[in-house]
């Protein structure tokens, strides 16, 4: 299944320059817009990591919450046939079940263990880069 945006010119940032058929005229712009979105779609696309048993996830995520590691967690659900982006954040607590995690840009989520598929150990230094 496609997914289809509508894109006017001012999305492209069309300068109109006066001319009536500027759809003639952004045909390229509007051919590179769908190339970029196809080349982000692409990039989108995670493979599955190997599960973890919940032990193991347990045990990277105890780690995480003691000693302030920052993790990569990829959660186990699927969107076109692929998994999500993992998730880079800190555990910052855990609580009826949930497990409080704080993301990079400062918000703060919750799941439950039987939601993650893989967790690992990050880098402190991959934490401080750049996206």
């Amino acid at each position: 299944m496609s997914n289809s945006k509508k894109v006017t010119p001012d999305d492209l940032k069309y300068k109109d320059r006066g001319i009536v058929k500027w759809l003639g005229m952004m045909l390229s712009d509007h051919s590179e817009a769908l190339k970029k979105e196809s080349q982000d779609s692409r990039k989108r696309e995670v493979k599955a990591k190997a599960e973890m048993t919940d032990t193991e996830i347990s045990n990277i995520l105890f780690q995480s919450f003691t000693y302030h590691y920052p993790v990569r967690i990829q959660a186990n659900i699927l969107k076109n046939g692929y998994y999500y982006q993992d998730l880079k954040c800190k555990v910052s607590g855990y609580a009826d079940n949930r497990i409080y995690l704080q993301l990079k840009d400062g918000r703060s989520v919750n799941c439950m263990i039987e939601e993650i598929r893989n967790a690992e150990i990050m880098r402190v230094e991959e934490w401080y880069e750049g996206e």
